[in-house]
């Protein structure tokens, strides 16, 4: 891999770090719910509601993101997922103690698909620009944003809710992650077609005058076949 196409992976790379780190604000819900109960007197169930529905609805999401990365890009469902995440939010702002609908609508459907659609399409925008003996170090780099977001989110959050309170706390993290995961998203984008990543062997390999290990063979399975492996089976019990 030349000198340019390494440094384009890794700005990819640590642009999709940068947009699981924003939408790590799922983890903010905790201190939320809190303050719902305290100031709202939301019980204890209708409070995590919202959040149930965001996991819910981000798992689903990403069934459809990962396809829909395939045919529109990397860069155009990230920026879906980012405006969508914002907007959920800022939705979520509008509401009053005895709106618990509109909460769910926004941080649960709205945002919760945001986040499905980013977090889907910044990992394979990143792996495709290394050979596969980097895919692993890659992957755990950009989804590490996700769960590093835990560490800087709830205290920021508790700080927002304490010193300007619920409502501009959502349209406060709302706008910040828009901005932040629609300017990021830009950054992501697949290589050219016909891209081939060199690793390291390899170059060391030519550089010293030896022929070039042959490529492995392998298979591209669909997602029909991926279903049916012993592999997906195993993986998808644990």
């Amino acid at each position: 891999m030349d000198r340019s196409a390494a440094t384009r992976g890794w700005i990819v790379t640590l642009a999709g770090l940068g947009i699981n780190l924003a939408l790590g604000v799922l983890y903010s819900w905790s201190v939320i719910a809190k303050t719902l109960t305290a100031e709202w007197g939301w019980s204890a169930g209708a409070a995590s509601l919202p959040y149930a529905v965001a996991v819910g609805v981000f798992a689903l999401t990403m069934v459809f993101a990962g396809r829909a990365q395939d045919c529109f890009g990397p860069r155009v469902v990230a920026t879906l997922g980012g405006a969508l995440t914002g907007l959920g939010l800022i939705v979520a702002g509008l509401a009053g103690p005895g709106q618990l609908p509109l909460v769910v609508f926004g941080f649960g459907v709205l945002a919760g698909a945001g986040i499905g659609l980013g977090y889907a399409a910044a990992t394979p925008a990143a792996v495709k620009w290394f050979p596969p003996e980097r895919k692993g170090l890659i992957t755990g780099l950009v989804v590490s944003g996700f769960g590093l977001a835990s560490v800087y989110i709830a205290p920021v959050t508790s700080a927002l809710l304490g010193g300007i309170g619920v409502n501009t706390t959502f349209f406060a993290l709302g706008g910040s992650f828009l901005v932040i995961t629609i300017g990021l998203a830009q950054l992501l984008t697949d290589p050219p077609e016909g891209f081939a990543p060199t690793a390291p062997a390899q170059i060391a390999a030519v550089a010293g005058g030896a022929d070039t290990p042959a490529a492995p063979v392998s298979h591209d399975y669909d997602w029909r076949e991926m279903v049916r492996t012993r592999q997906f089976v195993l993986l998808w019990l644990m």
